[in-house]
């Protein structure tokens, strides 16, 4: 029998017929560690049977294939493909061994090591994934055990996002034509995502009469789409009913490929990257992408047409008001009264 201490708490062992049988994770006390070997040697063909069948069951390239199927039918093509990369390195880097036998510090130097070699942004992402892969095995195999409790998320300085001028978003939108007009026009009047336009529907999505646009996004815990409407103003209404009346009648898709000797003709755009990056071309301005306009668009309604953080928050479909204040911070205009009590010619006024 073995009891030791470690800087996350106590760990256990014992031999049960020439077998080690050791605690999956930690003990906070001392005594909780005596409770499971007494408990664990009061049931010796319970402890054979867990000890022989988690080593088959509970290999990490078993567990990683499980839970990737899993997350391929529960979260989008991106975040799937974030989790995959991430685990094919985290594998890479321990090998094939039993889930109970990672202790945090093999963890630690994986992160470690992709802060060195990429930034501390990479080492939280796959902070994130790897927890993210724990807390599921907790759920579906009732293993207890998380070594990525101790590890801390790393410090990094985000880069401040460009704030894409509303005239340079007008020129592209000018310079823009038929379709891909009424597609950059639906993300500055709604301050969308891009899959959450690209995936529009007219049965579902778009109501002429009540004048309203649905959007949905995974964002939240469980990863079900959850739908919203938003107002659909003057503007966006005649743009999508162009769209409507130039529509492909086969195709439920607001947004679908229209070349009809394509063999993707009628079937929804999953990426316009290369759309929007030839229009900035044309239009003469920086390239930016689809998600600088939600930028902007945030940013514009709070600092210059002073609408309240409530507002904006409803309007992106935030869940919590902290997310929508990085999307408008660095905002400078509502300090300008108060910086301008600063000049000179104020304070000579004054003494």
């Amino acid at each position: 029998m073995a009891i030791w201490k470690t800087k996350w708490g106590w760990r256990a062992e014992f031999m049960l017929k020439g077998e080690r049988i050791r605690a999956q994770g930690f003990f906070k006390y001392k005594d909780e560690a005596r409770q499971w070997i007494k408990e664990e040697k009061a049931n010796p063909k319970q402890s054979q049977k867990k000890s022989s069948s988690i080593d088959e069951e509970l290999s990490l390239w078993s567990l990683f294939q499980n839970y990737l199927a899993d997350c391929k039918v529960n979260f989008d093509k991106k975040t799937f493909g974030e989790k995959k990369y991430c685990l094919e390195r985290f594998y890479q880097f321990v090998g094939d061994v039993g889930i109970k036998n990672i202790e945090p510090t093999t963890i630690l130097d994986f992160i470690n090591e992709r802060a060195r070699k990429q930034s501390n942004n990479a080492a939280n992402k796959d902070r994130k994934n790897i927890k993210a892969f724990y807390s599921w095995v907790q759920e579906m195999y009732g293993i207890m055990y998380d070594p990525t409790a101790p590890i801390k998320k790393k410090p990094h300085t985000k880069e401040p996002r460009r704030l894409i001028p509303i005239q340079d978003i007008l020129k592209v939108m000018l310079a823009a034509k038929g379709h891909d007009r009424v597609l950059i026009g639906s993300y500055w009047h709604t301050g969308a995502r891009k899959s959450e336009v690209l995936r529009w529907t007219w049965a579902e999505d778009v109501n002429f009469e009540e004048r309203w646009v649905r959007l949905g996004t995974k964002k939240n815990r469980r990863s079900e789409m959850v739908y919203e409407k938003l107002w659909m103003n003057d503007d966006l209404y005649k743009l999508l009913m162009w769209q409507w009346k130039n529509r492909n009648p086969k195709s439920p898709y607001v947004f679908c490929h229209m070349n009809t000797k394509s063999k993707y003709y009628g079937k929804p755009f999953t990426e316009r990257r290369k759309t929007l990056s030839a229009l900035c071309k044309k239009a003469e301005v920086e390239s930016f992408g689809y998600h600088d306009i939600r930028h902007t668009v945030a940013k514009y309604l709070n600092d210059l047409q002073k609408v309240g953080l409530k507002k904006v928050q409803q309007v992106l479909r935030h869940r919590r008001q902290s997310t929508t204040e990085i999307y408008v911070e660095g905002n400078y205009s509502d300090t300008m009264d108060a910086m301008a009590l600063l000049e000179l010619e104020k304070v000579e006024k004054i003494s």
